[in-house]
């Protein structure tokens, strides 16, 4: 636990490096986003890494296009025998260059395992998003030392109104397209579209800056190749998930 606690002061070290001075400072925000969510299970990029519930906490920084994203999964139950252990912290550092129609943001992303439940590893990132209807949305993972492959994360998002008052849902999905490490064996030298995500959360402000949001994905791995990895582990290739988030944005 040592270990994530310092991470997370190198994360708002850097984020201080970045700041202008006190004159600057004081025309500018820095925002603190926290967000505690609770998952019935664990699915990255469409594969199953947990089949039971799971805790997130993700904690960003935010200063003018500057972001320091930090995220951290906790197992509920003991099927990793890591019961109520941090055993995932990640971090995204980036910074974002916004344009008239769309803004680019260009970073590392970095795997690490507290619990030693997967090998370390650094990520080149770039996020592209517009402002168009959708919201579409390009992410990039490249990782330049344990493969020659990325993962691409083509995403969209569209925000519904209801009847009542400041009452809405938003519907998302997301198409993932790689050739990563875990996938090699698998894919060789192919880039396929391998998974997929589709999405509904509805918002409720329960008052004091506290949003509480419920959420239900639907994900399903893709290529025929990835099915069959997971059917060698036992693991699901489709499953619906839900969850809850509250949130709370502070300003300073």
């Amino acid at each position: 636990m040592a270990a994530v606690l310092y991470k997370i002061f190198f994360s708002i070290l850097v984020l201080w490096l970045f700041l202008s001075p006190i004159e600057s400072f004081a025309r500018d925000t820095l925002k603190l986003e926290l967000d505690g969510t609770f998952l019935s299970r664990f699915v990255w990029r469409g594969e199953m890494w947990t089949d039971d519930p799971v805790y997130w906490q993700t904690v960003t920084f935010r200063y003018r296009g500057f972001r320091s994203y930090n995220f951290f999964n906790i197992d509920l139950t003991d099927i990793n025998h890591d019961k109520y252990e941090c055993n995932e912290y990640d971090y995204i550092l980036d910074y974002t260059f916004s344009f008239y129609h769309f803004s680019i943001a260009p970073g590392v992303l970095r795997f690490t395992s507290p619990t030693n439940f997967f090998a370390t590893s650094t990520k080149i990132t770039l996020d592209v998003k517009t402002g168009l209807p959708f919201q579409p949305r390009l992410r990039i993972r490249i990782d330049p030392y344990k493969s020659s492959g990325s993962y691409y994360i083509f995403s969209f998002a569209r925000t519904i109104w209801l009847k009542e008052p400041e009452r809405f849902l938003t519907i998302y999905g997301s198409l993932g397209m790689s050739q990563p490490r875990y996938y090699r064996k698998n894919l060789g030298d192919r880039i396929v579209l391998t998974d997929a995500l589709l999405g509904v959360n509805v918002p409720f402000s329960l008052g004091g800056g506290f949003v509480l949001t419920t959420l239900m994905e639907f994900t399903s791995l893709l290529d025929s190749s990835v099915r069959k990895a997971q059917d060698e582990k036992g693991a699901r290739k489709d499953a619906v998930t839900y969850g809850v988030t509250l949130s709370r944005l502070l300003e300073f």
